[in-house]
């Protein structure tokens, strides 16, 4: 591909991609990457809870709290 030929975009979720963007770099199992997510010395279940109260519907009154308290001392990468 010659240079300028392609381009770089962003997704804010998948929601935002069509079906054949979805299925380039989501679904497609010969080219997806399925990675373990572990957070410190959280085990599973409190990965799951955790991973859950930051990005799941319906908790954001529990984001914020979690914020409040703790947001200058959290260090989360995923």
């Amino acid at each position: 591909m010659r240079e300028g030929a392609w381009s770089i975009s962003r997704f804010k979720g998948l929601g935002e991609m069509s079906a054949e963007q979805l299925w380039d770099t989501t679904l497609n199992p010969d080219t997806r990457r399925l990675m373990p997510v572990q957070l410190g010395q959280l085990d599973f279940l409190q990965t799951e809870g955790l991973i859950t109260q930051l990005m799941g519907k319906g908790e954001a009154s529990a984001r914020r709290e979690l914020m409040e308290l703790h947001g200058d001392s959290i260090e989360i990468d995923i």
